[in-house]
């Protein structure tokens, strides 16, 4: 949850002495571009980018502004070296200085961020965003005790904020410390990464005694978050609360046998609500019995599951796993989560093994045209909901896909789990090889930043001396 420091990313510059095009002055075309950049037309605003650029080569906050927007895009080689050429001009540009960290950052290249963030914070050492950019690049190298205390001592001091309270927050939580963490994640808000609904007429629950209340549970971030948390809606009913949650459609069905929640896909106004509550709340206001997770409550209607019958029917005895390779296409940090199908092409040779791809999505036509569709069959393409897909999981021997919400579908009905992580991973599976919150899932991380490759060719190796593997090929 990195945000560019106040004041950086994109910013106002100084009229060039050259104008960029006949007929509109510098000043105007710039203030065009970051018009255009802050309302989220990005194409556009780098073809005014560019304009500027091919006139006044020689700005160095035009230069920024433009790696600024190529990060938004995802295309961090370019910032990178858009924002190198600014420092080349003006060694001095602060803002450039933290662009250019934001997108090392962002690109795993961790230990030039962090040098940049020192020589920023030391230059304003009681400046909460530069402490929150610090602490989440240590996070990011696997310093999380580091993180803390860094935090802990501002606070002490009386300068952190909640933006470095949330930077703490999930450093404990990636360490295990539910309590603290949770507690800390409550200031997720501060960021601008996730957002309360606006003009909610009930009042937030803070963990008020809730026996014969009203309680409605919305929805806050993707759909893996929102199956992670519905392990502790048994839990709300069992203080007593009348449970409603706003479910999107693709999760409807495979939360309808969820015993007594009532389940809804709008919230009006008029309803008459003691209280709501963002679903990742949960875990803050509930607690854990032992420090435990609850297990997930799930279940697959009939129809999907004579559905998923029979189309791995044809495949007879052969080892079947599902595959996905990338998440939410929109999701800021997929491009560190995900890979390609290409490179499962390892795995797809290993004798006896049919694979299935799990995805569906906006990277589905990619995938049909990368030459892997047939080698992988596309098994849930034309899925309706979730509650599909998870009855295919259920046909699987084995499940080995990067961290999407399929592997939360999954793991929570209790099917073997092979997770690939990127090098920092998501904080819900700690430093180990397992978690608490899912037993049937094993971990599998990158062993540097961006290296599938090598990781790949562990989960190869690993796959062909698999047990259950091994037994399917002595009875074919």
């Amino acid at each position: 949850m990195e945000k560019a420091e106040n004041g950086a990313d994109a910013q106002a510059a100084d009229p060039d002495a050259e104008a960029a095009a006949p007929g509109a002055s510098f000043a105007q075309l710039h203030q065009r571009a970051l018009d255009l950049h802050r309302s989220g037309k990005l194409d556009e605003a780098g073809a005014v980018y560019r304009r500027l650029l091919a006139g006044a080569p020689g700005n160095a906050q035009v230069w920024t502004n433009f790696g600024a927007l190529l990060r938004r895009m995802g295309r961090l080689g370019p910032a990178i070296a858009a924002h190198r050429r600014a420092l080349a001009l003006d060694p001095g540009l602060v803002g450039a200085r933290v662009n250019l960290a934001n997108a090392l950052a962002d690109d795993a290249q961790c230990a030039e961020a962090e040098a940049l963030r020192r020589e920023l914070i030391a230059e304003a050492p009681r400046d909460p965003v530069r402490l929150r950019d610090l602490a989440a690049v240590l996070r990011a190298q696997w310093r999380q005790e580091e993180a803390i205390a860094l935090v802990d001592g501002a606070e002490q001091e009386g300068w952190a904020d909640d933006t470095c309270r949330l930077q703490r927050g999930l450093a404990q939580l990636m360490l295990g410390y539910w309590r603290d963490g949770f507690a800390d994640f409550e200031c997720r808000y501060a960021d601008g990464e996730v957002s309360l609904p606006a003009d909610v007429p009930w009042p937030r629950w803070q963990g008020e005694a809730i026996a014969g209340k009203r309680l409605l549970v919305l929805p806050e971030q993707g759909f893996g978050d929102a199956i992670v948390m519905s392990r502790f809606l048994p839990a709300l009913c069992a203080m007593g609360a009348e449970v409603t949650m706003l479910v999107k459609p693709p999760l409807r069905r495979l939360f309808a046998g969820l015993a007594g929640i009532r389940l809804t896909d709008a919230a009006r106004r008029s309803d008459d609500y003691d209280f709501y509550t963002p679903n990742m709340s949960l875990p803050h206001l509930v607690g854990m019995a032992g420090g435990i997770p609850p297990a997930p409550p799930l279940a697959i209607p009939s129809d999907s599951r004579a559905r998923a019958r029979a189309l791995v029917a044809p495949f007879g005895l052969a080892f079947r796993i599902g595959v996905v390779w990338t998440g939410s296409t929109t999701f800021k940090g997929n491009h560190l989560r995900s890979t390609g199908p290409e490179s499962f092409l390892g795995l797809a040779g290993v004798p006896g093994v049919q694979l299935f791809s799990l995805y569906k999505g906006p990277a589905h036509e990619a995938f049909l045209a990368s030459g892997m569709a047939g080698l992988i069959v596309d098994a849930c393409g034309a899925d309706r909901d979730f509650a599909d897909s998870a009855a295919v999981m259920d046909e699987m021997d084995l499940m080995i896909t990067t961290d999407t919400a399929v592997v939360h579908v999954a793991a929570s009905l209790g099917k073997p789990v092979w997770n690939l992580l990127s090098h920092e991973g998501f904080w819900l599976y700690g430093k180990g090889e397992t978690t608490p919150w899912y037993p049937s899932m094993r971990l599998w991380r990158q062993q540097q930043p961006g290296d599938w490759d090598e990781l790949f060719a562990r989960v190869e190796a690993a796959l062909r001396a698999h047990p259950g593997l091994l037994e399917r090929r002595g009875h074919a």
